[in-house]
């Protein structure tokens, strides 16, 4: 009969549940989490919703079952790739590169579950946080493990700080598949392989560390502490002036973002509201109106002044020209080392900024992501005339992607280190990063 509704074909449950996942993830690919809907998904899939409530009941149900699928595949080729054991002769530089090789050309050959696990999109489910982290742990203790028995039967270094040499070495791989997913063409797998291959030619074995780093001054704990009145390992802060205290409407507009500032800090951009911000500010929402027209650019007020300070602290992390640094008299290791205490001390005395600044990018919404991307780019392209005269101690014209994926590691081993003083102050004091840190450069082989 004419005009009558093409019927949804006949599909096996197990084809249309297939489908109905495929739909929900390119609704997320294109939207984020928020977005997911029934009706979404079905309009996507091309079929009513019943036919989503038939398969899996309801929307916490098909977004769990996502979730389950995509880390059982990324979970299986990770298992893999790390597989069960090493093979008795195996050359540990050789096996490295191996599975560095093996681990980009998955994450290649399936991008879509690959982004959800590396790029989630803005509004993740709190699920699949949990089950990324568990990740991460997961491969850091296989990586530790595999670190000893390479770093063994290479013949060192020894000396290392394994532990934490691991969870730099899970950072750095989940960035350069980032980078990857990022710029196919130019970041293949076999680019950012050979990369890593000049990267351990600069660690020679046979060779002990655990000389002392260079005297400078201690750096204390981070302490998250509150804007306002509540307690933060055991601190109580007064930020924030009692709500009917009359305050010049600059120093208002402060308090409020650092009561922003907290609250991002503690549950992320997406819990953030005009009527969270109030409740914990002690005020009502017209003062915060008076301030800002809306929630959007007390966001963008937000996020712009973070952002310069930020800024004022990476300006001084590494020298405007490195190279004419070390000509001076500087060691290429105190350059690097002076940078990560420098990043460690600005960490301690904002620690609020710093863990905005230092969101995994699962966590961060698109605009503050695209500050972090030109700020890291800016950063990088300081780093790397110091990275391309390293690496012309070993080849004359070492090739520019080289220099631009060692670059990026750089950068990221050094987040990860302030994302560990500010997560895990118990685990890695500044102190503990500090000596490990120096114990790795004082490792490389580097010229003078």
């Amino acid at each position: 009969m004419a005009g009558r509704a093409q019927r949804t074909p006949r599909l096996t449950p197990e084809t249309r549940r297939e489908q109905l996942l495929d739909s929900t993830l390119d609704v997320l690919a294109d939207q984020g989490f928020g977005y997911i809907t029934v009706e979404a998904v079905a309009q996507r899939a091309g079929v009513t919703r019943p036919v989503i409530y038939d398969t899996f009941g309801d929307l916490e149900s098909l977004l769990l079952a996502l979730i389950d699928r995509g880390d059982q595949r990324v979970s299986g080729q990770l298992a893999e790739i790390l597989g069960p054991g090493v093979p008795a002769d195996a050359d540990p530089d050789e096996f490295l590169i191996e599975r560095i090789s093996m681990f980009l050309s998955a994450v290649r050959a399936d991008p879509r579950h690959w982004r959800l696990a590396l790029m989630p999109p803005p509004g993740t489910s709190q699920e699949l946080n949990f089950r990324l982290q568990r990740v991460r742990a997961e491969i850091a203790g296989h990586l530790r493990a595999l670190l000893e028995w390479g770093l063994s039967v290479r013949g060192g270094p020894h000396g290392i700080d394994l532990e934490m040499a691991a969870r730099l070495f899970v950072a750095v791989g989940e960035d350069a598949a980032r980078l990857m997913l990022a710029h196919p063409r130019r970041f293949r797998p076999e680019r950012l392989a050979n990369a890593t291959v000049d990267l351990l030619a600069l660690f020679p074995a046979g060779s002990t560390v655990g000389a002392q780093p260079p005297e400078r001054p201690e750096i204390p704990a981070p302490v998250l502490q509150p804007a306002h009145g509540a307690s933060v390992n055991g601190a109580v802060s007064t930020a924030v002036a009692a709500p009917r205290k009359r305050v010049p409407q600059a120093e208002r507009r402060e308090q409020l973002l650092d009561v922003a500032l907290e609250l991002v800090a503690e549950q992320g951009f997406d819990s953030l509201s005009v009527e969270g911000i109030a409740r914990r500010a002690g005020v009502n929402r017209v003062v915060i109106y008076r301030s800002f027209s809306n929630l959007g650019v007390l966001i963008a007020t937000l996020m712009h002044r973070e952002d310069l300070r930020v800024r004022s602290t990476l300006r001084g992390l590494i020298p405007q020209d490195p190279v004419a640094a070390v000509a001076s008299g500087i060691s290429p290791r105190e350059v690097l080392y002076d940078a990560l205490h420098h990043l460690l001390s600005a960490v301690a005395e904002r620690p609020l900024t710093w863990s905005v600044a230092l969101l995994r990018p699962e966590s961060a919404p698109r605009a503050l992501q695209r500050i972090v991307n030109r700020r890291r780019a800016a950063l990088a392209k300081r780093i790397e005339p110091l990275i391309a005269w390293v690496l012309a101690s070993k080849e004359p014209e070492p090739p520019a992607y080289h220099v631009e994926a060692m670059a990026r590691m750089l950068l990221t081993v050094g987040e990860e280190q302030a994302r560990l003083a500010l997560t895990e102050q118990d685990a890695f004091p500044p102190a503990r990063l500090l000596r490990g840190t120096w114990r790795l450069l004082e490792a490389l082989d580097l010229p003078e």
